[in-house]
């Protein structure tokens, strides 16, 4: 796991897996998502599951809210873009959302995460782009609660893919990951999570990523390479400035 700080400036250090503890019971937070989506997760629905792995599929989560987490992704989606990869930003942060109304877009005619009727369980990635809002030449498919209720898993399964398919990477915001156990091509994604630097940041945290741990192996049956995700973390809202021995206690913490 590759640990990165944005403060006063960029470090990394590496954080051993096996000091992840195990994970707690289910949060308040996916029995939201549960509410609002009203679908079973793929581990209840009997059967195998097709779980394609896109390696240019990345999912950004945070265990804490309000910390920036989508301004994040959409900081990393412009700088792609300025270096010219065609990128897309995904607003999966179920039933939060709001990609649009942050980028300030969200009145520009395209379609929506709501919009997205996929009856045959495919969608063609070129036209997707096209009927897409776009902000900074980068490609988003956001969610607008106040347009109507969601599409069914497997029509936000299909336009991943089309994303994935018409463009070089695609950027997907899904807020606190409950999303997981609704959505395995997000589960298998690159992941990169931002961690709030507190006390209670850092217990997040690991929980976090215990979650993403069990869910993953729980998925493969204990087979498969797992990509190591990325961390990020960000300092709170009005704390001191902190010197670069805070790598060192993170490392130790999660």
């Amino acid at each position: 796991m590759t640990t990165t700080s944005f403060s006063n400036s960029t470090r990394q250090s590496t954080v051993s897996a096996d000091s992840l503890s195990r994970m707690q019971n289910p949060t308040r937070a996916q029995a939201t998502v549960a509410a609002a989506y009203r679908h079973t997760p793929y581990a209840s629905r009997g059967g195998g599951i097709a779980t394609p792995q896109h390696p240019n599929l990345v999912s950004f989560t945070s265990p804490s809210g309000g910390i920036g987490l989508s301004t994040i992704t959409a900081l990393v989606a412009l700088t792609l873009s300025s270096q010219d990869v065609e990128c897309a930003l995904l607003d999966v942060d179920i039933p939060h959302g709001g990609m649009g109304i942050l980028l300030g877009i969200e009145h520009e005619p395209g379609l929506s995460l709501q919009d997205i009727d996929a009856p045959l369980g495919q969608i063609d990635g070129k036209a997707l782009n096209l009927e897409l809002p776009h902000w900074e030449d980068v490609n988003v498919l956001a969610s607008a609660t106040w347009r109507g209720s969601l599409p069914e898993w497997w029509q936000i399964q299909a336009a991943i893919q089309a994303l994935c398919e018409a463009n070089q990477i695609v950027l997907a915001d899904a807020g606190d990951g409950a999303v997981w156990e609704y959505m395995p091509e997000l589960l298998m994604a690159q992941h990169v999570i931002a961690v709030e630097l507190s006390v209670l940041g850092l217990a997040r945290a690991k929980a976090h990523l215990s979650q993403l741990q069990r869910l993953r192996q729980e998925l493969l049956g204990g087979n498969g390479d797992q990509a190591a995700p990325i961390v990020v973390l960000t300092e709170p809202r009005g704390a001191p400035r902190r010197s670069t021995s805070s790598a060192i206690a993170v490392t130790e913490a999660i």
